[in-house]
């Protein structure tokens, strides 16, 4: 199937699949077109199915999307595409059953379980940070906040090479999982208003110093929850992929 011609070279869907391999892009398309079938295999063995108002719904927000608003447009499309109205309708319906079982994979129910499960997991810190780079100065500046002289904040915007030096070396929130463990089981057993470093991760600098702002204890909101609806409905594929034998 020719796809493409540039300068009166054609260019395949062969070639198109050869491009995506050498660019590194071809592994996530396919993984992101694996993980919507296999949901949409899970969906109908479990009994779920797309009614013909959720098709034309998905239908018509599908050609809105991509401003087919013409009987003629959208012909045109299933064209150029290759594809046939049974084609077309078989797409949208395992986006609407993968879409079903994403959605009862991660119910409610499902996500507050996984919290009380392991709400240590999301406990954060508020983290202010700054980068030196030579030694001697990192440990001058650990003595000037020792001796309170002057704020975190100050010295960060005074002798910082990071970016957050603007705002003071404020980073804001982090989660337990973003760090190097060693640094994290560090961070994660200081209190308000202690300061951690200098830590030098490379044996030759630059030096890093942290002060932690507050501690934060998890809570079932907004980023939270995201990332438990993502962790389950992962575990959840993972399983299917032996259950359903996945093969690439």
């Amino acid at each position: 199937m020719d796809i493409a011609k540039v300068d009166n070279v054609t260019f395949s869907a062969e070639d198109l699949i050869i491009w995506l391999k050498l660019s590194g892009r071809f592994s996530q398309v396919v993984e992101d077109f694996i993980k919507e079938k296999m949901a949409a295999c899970a969906a109908r063995k479990a009994g779920m199915s797309a009614s013909l108002e959720e098709l034309q719904t998905s239908a018509d927000d599908n050609r809105r999307a991509l401003g087919l608003h013409r009987a003629v447009d959208a012909n045109e499309f299933l064209d150029d595409a290759g594809a046939s109205l049974d084609d077309y309708e078989a797409y949208l319906e395992d986006q609407l059953l993968a879409d079903k079982m994403r959605q009862q994979v991660q119910s409610a129910t499902a996500v507050e379980d996984y919290f009380k499960l392991n709400a240590p997991r999301f406990d954060a810190v508020e983290l202010s940070h700054m980068v030196i780079d030579d030694e001697e100065q990192a440990k001058e500046i650990l003595s000037l906040l020792a001796e309170g002289e002057e704020t975190f904040a100050d010295l960060a915007r005074e002798y910082s090479t990071s970016e957050s030096a603007q705002s003071g070396g404020t980073v804001g929130r982090v989660l337990r999982g973003q760090l190097p463990p060693a640094l994290e089981a560090k961070l994660f057993n200081a209190q308000p208003g202690d300061v951690v470093g200098p830590i030098d991760n490379s044996g030759s600098g630059p030096w890093e110093i942290f002060q932690v702002d507050s501690r934060v204890n998890a809570r079932l909101e907004g980023s939270t929850t995201e990332m438990i609806e993502k962790v389950l409905y992962n575990e959840w594929l993972e399983s299917k992929a032996q259950e359903l034998k996945v093969q690439i």
